[in-house]
């Protein structure tokens, strides 16, 4: 049986839907080169995507790769991603992302990560409202196209159900895996490489993700600074995550609450530098006012690094009890947190319950989950 991935966001810098990506294709290799009954799995990848990216790797007689002359979210797409189905003749096509070319045929599964932009419109002023109507359109033709919709978190199944009406039994919720690189022991050369790089404190804590309204970093901002009063020791703030456009409240209220010292805003870290920069953090903290997932609450425990996220969305299904959980516009309760994560008595129970929970989150599983989605919609 004879599958299509399309897989054209993974890009030189990974971006979460690149992640979801590689991740799942890493799942994919393992079980189609122990399973003699397989299915053949093609990914389809962006032309110009660099012969070094690591996806180029996992090619095999069981998963191909393949090049399509359209980038995500282009008018092109809609007439080559049809062309190349019906070239193909994939028994199946798995769009990651809600912009489902219209005309592609056969049979569909598609991927929903969030619904952010139908959450929060108001964190995405930037986007003209024609444009977030056109979203909504393309989410919705997506998920009513579709034999089945996978989700990464049983939160965003309730949250399509409840503004896209799509019904449960036409979703399934699969959580994403942890790579094996993340570990708690780092190598100290590694770390020591890692932190004159990019120029980081001995002690730090850590967000990481794209600096967009709804990751709430400014709620952060201002948990830090009442933490650096409590601390007995100085720490620095790491921001490791692209810029949004249009979008500067975390800079400038880091220069109006005085903290322009002691914050570190990181445009870009490469991809091999991750572990290490998880690994060194004291805490990883994600106060995000709606997240489809957070991948990086995992990544942070399997490096054995603490975890503080907000109590909303889908982040408490997945820090489950190994996790400190605030409200996330609490600044004083965000604060205490952080610092019983990074000084407290039972920072220790934290790392160890972490450890042991993000061992539960394996490609491999995402992938054999996702595969058996496969085969029920080919069913269906």
């Amino acid at each position: 049986m004879f599958i299509a991935i399309d897989a054209r966001m993974l890009l030189p810098q990974m971006t979460g839907v690149g992640r979801y990506l590689s991740g799942l294709a890493q799942g994919l290799a393992s079980i189609l080169y122990e399973d003699n009954d397989a299915e053949q799995v093609e990914f389809w990848l962006q032309a110009g995507l660099p012969p070094e990216h690591s996806i180029w790797q996992l090619q095999s007689p069981r998963m191909k790769m393949c090049a399509i002359a359209a980038r995500h979210m282009s008018l092109r797409q809609q007439w080559v991603v049809p062309i190349e189905a019906r070239r193909r003749k994939p028994a199946l096509y798995h769009c990651p992302h809600f912009d489902l070319p219209v005309l592609t045929p056969g049979k569909i599964v598609v991927t929903i990560h969030d619904l952010k932009y139908l959450a929060h419109p108001q964190f995405f002023a930037r986007k003209a409202h024609a444009r977030r109507l056109l979203m909504r359109l393309m989410m919705g033709a997506a998920v009513q196209r579709a034999r089945l919709v996978i989700t990464d978190a049983e939160f965003t199944r309730r949250d399509l159900a409840q503004r896209l009406n799509v019904p449960m039994n036409k979703t399934r919720s699969i959580p994403l895996g942890v790579e094996a690189r993340y570990q708690p022991q780092i190598p100290s050369q590694a770390i020591q490489e890692m932190r004159q790089r990019y120029h980081l404190a001995e002690n730090y804590l850590l967000f990481i993700g794209e600096r967009r309204p709804h990751k709430n970093i400014p709620g952060l901002l201002r948990a830090f600074a009442i933490f650096q009063k409590m601390s007995q020791q100085p720490y620095q703030l790491v921001i490791a995550g692209k810029k949004y456009a249009q979008y500067d409240e975390p800079e400038r209220l880091a220069q109006a609450l005085g903290l322009e010292g002691s914050v570190r805003f990181l445009d870009y870290v490469a991809d091999e530098h991750l572990p290490a920069l998880y690994g060194d953090a004291k805490v990883l903290a994600l106060l995000s006012l709606y997240e489809g997932f957070g991948l990086p609450i995992l990544e942070a425990m399997a490096c054995g690094t603490p975890v503080v996220a907000a109590n909303r969305t889908a982040l408490p299904e997945v820090c489950g009890q190994a996790g400190l959980l605030v409200e996330p516009q609490e600044a004083q309760q965000a604060a205490l947190a952080l610092l019983e994560a990074a000084e407290g008595e039972p920072r220790q129970e934290w790392i160890e319950k972490g450890l042991a929970w993000a061992k539960r989150f394996t490609w491999e599983a995402c992938a054999r989950q996702t595969l058996e989605v496969y085969r029920e919609a080919l069913r269906a």
